[in-house]
């Protein structure tokens, strides 16, 4: 398994603004109402996440939390930018959009963990795809297409989620999703999988993983209004790997296969 570098200045300048979003940042939705320019929110929380994809240790870290929109067409939230070029209305309310998107992601130190010494370094990479989203009434579902663009042998992934938002008061409002995510196997194969050499490095035995769907998960997202401007922010997360990626050393005998994220942080709104 090989692992490249980021070359392209304008990759790199993009990972890197992307990167500034923070994983830990509550996803929001774009709004139901267009707004003329820049809108959106900035803020800052304090996350909690596993150390690698299917660790059992965890660290903690300040995380920012930035969710932009420009009118009605472009976002970037977490470490997702995209647009929404078509949209399209049914005859009973359901309003569907979709674009093109560029998302950030991570890669893995084998710095980060004791269980993953002598497994080498994965960089941080681009991905491009596309989304098509369905929303009506605070229901919202959508699915993405993802396929590395500066780390050639990290492959692609489709993302599914499904979810409904609703305002439990005037101040409370609770978003609650659920969501899977096949993988390729070159994907499968860089995070999940053990080569010669690695397994000769780490004393790990080698491990090929294929193609699959990786992990089921499920989401808890509130935000307070504490005035017109600021809102306090708090996510759950628990995700539990399945398949092949479940099934890896670093993961069974090494990690845990159920994984458990949460932030709580404060922003401002405009």
């Amino acid at each position: 398994m090989k692992f490249t570098t980021m070359t392209s200045t304008a990759t790199m300048g993009m990972a890197l603004l992307m990167l500034a979003t923070g994983q830990a940042a509550a996803a929001e939705d774009m709004p139901a109402t267009s707004s003329a320019g820049l809108h959106g929110s900035i803020g800052i929380g304090v996350g909690t996440r596993p150390e690698y994809e299917g660790a059992q240790d965890r660290k903690t870290r300040l995380t920012p939390n930035i969710n932009l929109f420009y009118g009605d067409t472009f976002f970037l939230t977490g470490m997702t930018a995209g647009a929404n070029l078509l949209r399209y209305q049914t005859e009973h309310g359901a309003a569907i959009t979709a674009g093109p998107l560029l998302a950030l992601r991570h890669g893995r130190d084998q710095d980060d963990n004791a269980a993953l010494n002598g497994l080498g370094d994965i960089d941080r990479a681009l991905d491009a795809g596309g989304f098509v989203r369905f929303r009506k009434q605070g229901w919202q579902a959508s699915v993405d297409v993802r396929q590395n663009l500066s780390n050639t042998d990290q492959g692609a992934t489709v993302n599914f989620t499904a979810g409904h938002g609703m305002r439990v008061s005037e101040k409370l409002r609770l978003r609650t999703s659920l969501d899977t995510t096949w993988a390729s196997s070159d994907y499968m194969k860089t995070f999940f999988g053990i080569d010669a050499t690695q397994s000769a490095n780490s004393g790990i035995a080698q491990y090929d993983a294929g193609s699959g769907f990786k992990h089921v998960g499920a989401s808890l997202m509130a935000d307070y209004s504490i005035n017109r401007e600021w809102a306090g922010f708090a996510t759950l997360r628990y995700k539990r790997l399945l398949g092949d990626a479940a099934d890896s050393p670093i993961v069974a005998t090494l990690g845990a296969r159920d994984q458990v994220s949460a932030s709580v942080g404060i922003k401002y709104r405009f």
